[in-house]
């Protein structure tokens, strides 16, 4: 038996997508105008980042927790984050990097590309699902398609577009009405694209985030293209024949009927 602290507000994606629930609106009283403030979200951002610094640098045993998103992030009576459901998680040994599976497992539009296409999993991978929830955070929007056609734009493809035409500031949610730190949302777009960066080792490590985002001055390094499922057909296709699936939705979840290995 797993017994839980009670979590008033329940997952994060009930508040960040707009979705909630009849069953939640007690817990939530949601204003449908600005249900989440720039400050609860920033706050929220840095949270999620200590917590997965302690799982892979703090904690005793070294922990990948492999299907880290936005319903797995929980949310307490004050708003602050706690990461949950750990059934698909890994333990690392001191001097352990990596490990590699035949079965991927997770959910789509939240996995690393090296993990999806190979099977090779590490805790840059976590960092890579880290900077998915960044940028839901940030657009109020799922990283699943915004257009009808398939392979039209994800969010992680928009993100880059706005990014490369210096229009990064139309990514924030305008539930907020402009009302954050500019500079803030900045710093959080640029890490965000560089936890997606497509070669793992590109990505940064969890203590850099937590100091960027604690105010240290750091200097990031300029983010390049990342491996997204978008207007690229070819590589959209590597993880249709991966994993036979016809989208990349960004919400379907990666399970297997056996136990892990």
């Amino acid at each position: 038996m797993l017994v839980y602290e009670f979590l008033s507000n329940s997952s994060l994606d009930k508040f960040i997508f707009g979705n909630a629930s009849k069953n939640y609106q007690y817990f939530f009283q949601r204003n449908e105008t600005n249900y989440l403030e720039w400050q609860t979200r920033f706050k929220i951002i840095i949270g999620i980042a200590r917590g997965l610094l302690y799982l892979h640098e703090d904690s005793r045993l070294k922990i990948v927790h492999r299907d880290l998103k936005s319903s797995n992030i929980l949310l307490d009576e004050d708003m602050n984050p706690k990461i949950s459901d750990f059934g698909l998680a890994k333990l690392f040994k001191a001097d352990q990097t990596q490990g590699d599976t035949q079965k991927i497992v997770g959910t789509y539009g939240y996995i690393a590309p090296e993990y999806a296409i190979t099977g090779n999993y590490s805790v840059k991978s976590d960092v890579y699902s880290f900077g998915v929830i960044i940028l839901e955070i940030l657009s109020g929007c799922r990283n699943s398609y915004f257009g009808e056609k398939k392979h039209e734009e994800s969010l992680l493809s928009y993100v880059w577009r706005l990014w490369n035409e210096g229009k990064a500031m139309d990514l924030v949610d305008s539930a907020l009405n402009n009302c954050f730190s500019k500079e803030e949302a900045l710093k959080c777009i640029h890490i965000g694209l560089l936890c997606i960066q497509e070669n793992a080792n590109d990505r940064p490590k969890m203590n850099l985030i937590v100091a960027t985002l604690n105010g240290q001055a750091i200097n990031l390094p300029t983010p390049k293209p990342p491996l997204f499922i978008g207007n690229n057909v070819k590589n959209a296709n590597k993880f249709e024949q991966h994993e036979s699936c016809s989208s990349y939705t960004g919400y379907d979840t990666i399970t297997v009927s056996f136990p892990r290995e």
